[in-house]
């Protein structure tokens, strides 16, 4: 049984909200997961307990420019679970595999590397010489 990671789509119209689930590959997009790893909501919204202040009002005034509101997307997520599934074998989508560059869970040098991938930077590259380090070259 194939297993996948993707996003499977909730909400209302022009609304959406989404579960990061582990899934059959066969079944349809809203079937029922073997496990629910986290939510994504793609939509920039307030921080709770964020008030607008009454500057943001003043018409001509873009308060997002003046640093006045901040919009976030939300993401929630259980990292270990996902590494599991990982672990086990499970094949992440492209979007999955997106976000979860974007979360810090898969460095750039992963199983998943596609063009659209970051490309690794030198700090990565000198963690990677520091784990594993280089033989001494004998004369």
């Amino acid at each position: 049984m194939p297993v996948r990671l993707r996003l499977a789509r909730h909400g209302h119209k022009k609304q959406p909200i989404y579960h990061i689930v582990a899934i059959n590959s066969k079944r349809p997009r809203e079937g029922r997961p073997l496990e629910t790893l986290g939510t994504y909501d793609p939509i920039p919204r307030l921080r709770e307990g964020v008030q607008v202040p009454p500057s943001a009002n003043v018409f001509g005034v873009l308060a997002e420019q003046e640093g006045l509101i901040t919009k976030e997307k939300k993401i929630e997520w259980n990292v270990e679970r996902i590494r599991y599934w990982l672990g086990v074998g499970a094949e992440p989508t492209r979007t999955v595999v997106k976000l979860l560059e974007r979360g810090g869970v898969l460095t750039t040098p992963h199983k998943w590397q596609h063009q659209w991938s970051p490309t690794p930077t030198t700090s990565s590259i000198l963690q990677q010489q520091i784990q594993t380090p280089s033989q001494p070259i004998s004369q």
